[in-house]
């Protein structure tokens, strides 16, 4: 059986994988050109590529966009002032919530 994938600009860098038990939160990362040589083993000319990590397993959706919308907000590295943490978690879940209310989930 294969997955459903649902990728969707808002939800980027993450999208979801959908099997038969659950939702996988999947993270497409690409290397800062930085780190790209820390990895040299032998050139198997994937150096510099996007590849794909598994954040998480999720029993619901509404639990998996959550899930995103917390790792969105910790994607960022720094924030200059605590109003702009909070301003970021607060547009986070209204983007969140938004999708849940468009599909019914709350």
């Amino acid at each position: 059986m294969r997955n459903t994938i649902i990728k969707d600009p808002v939800l980027e860098p993450f999208h979801l994988s959908k099997d038969q038990y659950c939702y996988t939160v999947v993270e497409t990362i690409t290397p800062d050109e930085k780190n790209i040589g820390k990895f040299k083993k032998k050139d198997n000319g994937n150096q510099g590529k996007d590849y794909e990590k598994q954040l998480g397993y999720y029993t619901n959706l509404a639990g998996a966009l959550k899930a995103i919308a917390k790792h969105k907000l910790h994607n960022k590295q720094e924030y200059s002032t605590i109003l702009e943490y909070i301003k970021e978690w607060e547009s986070q879940k209204e983007e969140t919530e938004k999708l849940l209310h468009k599909l019914k989930l709350v």
